[in-house]
């Protein structure tokens, strides 16, 4: 009997230390680790606090934006090269947009919708609706369409992006690679980037923006919408490398009232010329000696050009008074005035120096 007794002791003992040791080893274990690891304290309450509410901060300027953002895809055709005979293919494109009111428009980029023959617009809700072009801006890259007005579309909030400071926050939404509703943050890199020949700046931020992310708004910490998400300086693979560029809503703002009015196509600016350099031949033939400038070779009927009196094989060296060393000195003076600018050209025409005033036209090959 006490045998019997003893044996059921033994028995409880070893049944209890299967199952009470591993508690205690883990216990004694975690002690060891946290000890010889770290030493840290976690946050103070109000650290904490301090943590939730930034947290927070970024959740509520999701909520407040995404219900205005629209994934946009559309259908072009592309021109291709047969043996025999060109072929055209059907091929689909993806950006982002966003509500402006609630009559139903949308902007967006210029090179999401430019040939666009289908534009389908997939809402917060998924819920999905066919878009109307109203118009679009081959320059500024911004373009406005217009779905069926409905009860339940939220505009965005248009802020001011004269106030907007290099360091601020700065949060992108849209659909990088057809990953709709997506949200990243970053900074104002820069202000005032000129990224091309044109008159219009661009902001620079290190927000995550991709292909798709196009046409998207760029957000400050109050939801509102400071930029058009546009571009980005790629890497080798052709992803983001931390340089975005954004047009500033406040330069939109013009451009979107234009094509709200107009409701068109609007060309890049140009004068109507065909230009080179002249030959050294030319050069003799012209009496033109050591001046830099650039040749007239061809004026386009009914263009700003022909209307302002130029005529082929004047010689431009002077541009609102700037020198022309090249064709780029011309354009790049033509785009930064901008359709409607004024120019002074500075010019010699059968060896007598001479000044034409003209209004920058458009070019009609977009449209």
């Amino acid at each position: 009997m006490k045998r019997i007794t003893f044996l059921h002791i033994m028995a409880v003992v070893f049944l209890l230390g299967a199952f009470v040791s591993p508690v205690i080893y883990s216990g004694i274990k975690s002690w060891l680790t946290r000890s010889q690891y770290t030493d840290a304290s976690p946050l103070s309450e109000s650290e904490q606090r301090a943590a939730v509410e930034l947290q927070n901060s970024y959740m509520n300027i999701y909520q407040k934006a995404s219900r205005s953002v629209v994934y946009i895809r559309t259908n072009i055709l592309v021109r291709s090269g047969g043996f025999w005979f060109d072929f055209y293919r059907e091929r689909q494109q993806a950006g982002s947009g966003f509500i402006i009111d609630s009559k139903g428009h949308i902007v967006t980029n210029n090179h999401v919708v430019a040939g666009a023959r289908k534009i389908n617009v997939i809402f917060h809700d998924n819920t999905k609706r066919l878009a109307t072009l109203v118009g679009r801006d081959e320059a500024s890259d911004v373009a406005l369409i217009k779905v069926d007005t409905s009860k339940g579309l939220q505009p965005a909030v248009l802020g001011d992006s004269d106030k907007v400071q290099v360091g601020q926050l700065a949060f992108a939404l849209g659909a990088p690679f057809g990953f709709d509703r997506t949200f990243t943050v970053g900074i104002i890199s820069a202000k005032h980037r000129r990224i091309d020949q044109s008159r219009y700046s661009r902001i620079q931020t290190d927000a995550s923006i991709n292909p798709g992310n196009s046409g998207g708004p760029l957000l400050n910490v109050y939801g509102e919408v400071v930029g058009i998400n546009q571009s980005i300086l790629a890497g080798r693979g052709g992803g983001n490398v931390g340089i975005g560029f954004a047009i500033p809503v406040n330069e939109a703002k013009t451009v979107i009232s234009q094509l709200r009015k107009e409701r068109r196509v609007i060309g890049k600016p140009a004068i109507g010329v065909h230009i080179a350099l002249p030959s050294e031949v030319l050069r003799r033939e012209l009496k033109l000696g050591k001046k830099e400038g650039v040749i007239v070779v061809e004026v386009l009927p009914d263009s700003s050009a022909d209307k302002a009196g130029l005529k082929e094989y004047d010689f431009i060296y002077k541009v609102n008074r700037k020198q022309v060393n090249s064709s780029k000195d011309l354009i790049g003076e033509v785009q930064k005035v901008g359709v409607g600018g004024r120019l002074l050209l500075h010019l010699i025409r059968e060896g007598k120096e001479k000044t034409l005033s003209l209004v920058v036209g458009e070019n009609q090959a977009g449209k």
